[in-house]
């Protein structure tokens, strides 16, 4: 079965089209954490099926031997060119969806087109699942839009599936680009009354709004957790990332081995997690991160500080291998992130919410 699978992907574009194979895709991707040994030669299948079938990417390996020794050598799309491009391995008319990059300074945003967000909504919740976030164990609070108020944004679409998979009441606070704070506090303190646990996951700017606007601090129940996204870059002021998690845990009442910071972009399918003031983001078995010197194009020793490059086998509708330019150091089991390289411009979900007009006084 999987031979006669992998043959018919070498050579077909409509093979992720059959809902069928997407399933077997996603069934090999969740198999990685008992066989990590297939990461490289599904990666491999997965490149080839790429530089094929999307242009950008066929344009850029075609000087690229075709023998690759190592999954370390795929070739890497810039980031950027997402705003170019249209990186995607069919016709815009096939795609069903797509994503809208949170924009930066220059207002210029990027499309991350998929068939269906099948494989982006399984590995959504089994990344979650693999850091531990305990996303089925409590009430969640959102502090985004809807994917029914911004159907293209990644994150309010990652936030929906965990909702949907979750047993417990889920809410989202930002309505009509308002973070609603004094009907969010009301129900959070019903809650909080009720001893129900909950998990308040948002932007590191709608957290630090949150803060500044409604001073009076909480204490949420034991078993409740924290999940911030986006960091601190931008044009508002910026905070260290460690003194903000302990204004975050003396605000909230809870110690800081129960605030999670997740990483993760548009153009990606997979997140990476990091948990407390550690700072480490461990990435799930389907993903890999490289810290990469720009200089020589190498890959970092451990305590270096380089630039991030995913190889993500969830990105199966456009290209697996991105180079961004967020700045990380390469730690013995992952990598710690220092944010945005001082040549690039500010990114990130955080931006887009500091842009929203609540920010000059527009809540409630």
């Amino acid at each position: 079965m999987i031979k006669r699978k992998e043959k018919a992907m070498e050579g077909q574009r409509s093979f992720f089209q059959d809902p069928a194979n997407r399933q077997w895709w996603i069934h090999q991707l969740l198999s990685l954490r008992e066989n990590p040994q297939n990461f490289e030669s599904l990666a491999f299948r997965l490149y080839d099926f790429q530089r094929k079938h999307c242009p950008p990417y066929r344009t850029l390996t075609e000087t690229i031997a075709n023998r690759l020794s190592s999954w370390k050598e795929i070739p890497a799309i810039p980031q950027e060119l997402f705003k170019k491009e249209t990186i995607f391995c069919y016709t815009i008319e096939q795609a069903k969806g797509y994503y809208l990059t949170s924009g930066t300074t220059s207002g210029i945003q990027g499309r991350h087109y998929f068939l269906d967000p099948l494989i982006y909504k399984a590995i959504s919740l089994q990344g979650a699942h693999e850091a531990a976030v305990p996303i089925h164990t409590a009430c969640l609070h959102f502090l985004t839009e809807s994917p029914n108020e911004n159907p293209h944004s990644s994150l309010s679409a990652m936030f929906s599936f965990w909702a949907e998979s979750n047993p417990f009441p889920s809410h989202f606070w930002i309505q009509n680009k308002t973070l609603c704070i004094d009907p969010f506090i009301q129900k959070l303190n019903l809650d909080i009354s009720a001893g129900r646990k909950v998990g308040i996951c948002g932007t590191a700017f709608s957290f630090a709004l949150l803060m500044e606007k409604h001073p009076k601090s909480l204490s949420l129940p034991q078993g409740s957790f924290i999940l911030e996204t986006g960091g601190m870059k931008g044009k508002h002021k910026e905070i260290d990332k460690q003194e903000f998690y302990k204004q975050l845990s003396s605000y909230f009442g809870i110690t800081l081995d129960c605030i999670f910071s997740e990483y993760g972009m548009t153009e990606l399918s997979s997140q990476a997690y990091s948990k407390g003031t550690d700072g480490t983001f461990l990435v799930p078995p389907w993903a890999k991160v490289l810290v990469i010197d720009p200089r020589t194009e190498k890959e970092c020793q451990v305590g270096q500080k380089g630039l991030v490059r995913w190889i993500d086998l969830a990105n199966v509708d456009s290209v697996l291998c991105i180079q961004t330019l967020d700045l990380a150091i390469k730690t013995q089991e992952g990598f710690y992130l220092i944010g945005r390289s001082h040549h690039a411009p500010p990114r990130g979900c955080s931006l887009s919410i500091e842009e929203i007009a609540f920010i000059e006084n527009t809540y409630h």
